[in-house]
């Protein structure tokens, strides 16, 4: 009923809105509308043809859809650009679901009980049982995961088998390219994450072009170890101590011989609760909330007769050859 519409919550406002049919605005029909965007779409707009119109078009657009349409912004993770700065925050709004967390829950017994300096997996003695799972697309990171297993290998003799567990276009491709590389990578098609409780240790995940990565959540759920690069899409999981985040090469190498010699540290209440949906509810509740004093003082400023706002666009960080690329786009385009 039209009484009782007083909150409502858009997931990727920018996108629902980009083609709107003729109505009522969300604003105005709703008391409180919340926005959560989890979705990067000026980097998908980088790589697509004319790029040096489509993307600060696409960056602009969806600032004036947020704008428009939301009282309160909420991103995943940091990674993501300005849309509204007056009404953005970063917070995780995501969970894992209650069999991650079971896993994590039992191991902690397991890893807590006498014998468990024996245990054939999860052990500091453990043999090495490392993998990645995710959508196989060169933008995930693929290609360096390669490079960082294989500078392992040069420089510090560490000789690991990756397993690679999903599917996508660019699977093939990076079999062959693992196997030219001489890498122990095989690759085993899609599987429920879930699966993977029992049978490995460390999770890989070298991506940057997530917002927020639900494998990571999950496998630290579980408690595994995680060696993930220092992005701010990870920033969220850099508080569990099982995250083990690289900035460089060497610290990858690091990070890996310290999760291939050691036990992963038990996961507390306080962190199983943190990557549960219950807590990001709970999150959620309070990110999208808004203090009448901020209200006032929001419609104060917008009301003034010289109020304005800016709008930043991102530049497009690309190199010699990517900028060939766009430009041969561009003029066939």
């Amino acid at each position: 009923p039209e009484d009782e519409c007083d909150i409502c919550v858009l997931e990727e406002p920018e996108h629902l809105n980009w083609y709107r049919g003729p109505g009522e605005n969300w604003t105005s029909k709703f008391k409180h509308v919340v926005g959560i965007v989890h979705t990067n779409y000026f980097v998908y707009a980088t790589e697509q043809p004319a790029a040096f119109i489509r993307a600060p078009g696409m960056k602009l657009l969806s600032s004036w859809m947020c704008r428009a349409h939301v009282h309160r912004l909420i991103k995943l993770s940091g990674t993501l650009g300005q849309f509204a700065p007056e009404k953005e925050l970063v917070e995780n709004v995501h969970g894992v679901r209650r069999s991650f967390i079971d896993v994590g829950e039992e191991l902690r017994g397991k890893l807590t009980a006498p014998d468990a300096d024996k245990d054939p997996i999860f052990s500091a003695d453990a043999s090495p049982a490392v993998y990645f799972i995710g959508k196989m697309l060169w933008s995930k990171g693929l290609a360096s995961l390669m490079e960082l297993i294989k500078y392992a290998e040069e420089s510090a003799g560490l000789k690991v088998k990756v397993d690679m567990y999903g599917g996508g276009p660019n699977k093939d491709e990076a079999s062959e390219k693992a196997q030219g590389m001489s890498l122990d990578m095989p690759f085993h098609g899609p599987i429920d994450h879930v699966e993977l409780g029992w049978t490995h240790k460390v999770f890989i995940n070298p991506s940057t072009s997530e917002v927020l990565c639900t494998t990571v959540a999950e496998a630290l759920a579980m408690g595994k170890f995680v060696v993930l690069p220092s992005h701010p899409s990870n920033d969220f999981f850099c508080q569990f101590p099982n995250c083990l985040p690289y900035s460089n090469k060497e610290e990858f190498v690091g990070n890996l011989y310290y999760a291939l010699t050691h036990a992963p540290e038990p996961m507390s209440e306080e962190y199983s609760y943190a990557l549960s949906w219950e807590a990001a509810t709970e999150r959620f509740a309070a990110a999208g909330s808004v203090s009448v004093a901020e209200a006032e003082a929001m419609e104060e400023a917008l009301s003034s007769t010289d109020a304005g706002i800016d709008i930043i666009l991102p530049s497009i960080k690309i190199n010699k050859e990517r900028k060939q690329l766009i430009s041969r786009s561009f003029r066939k385009t």
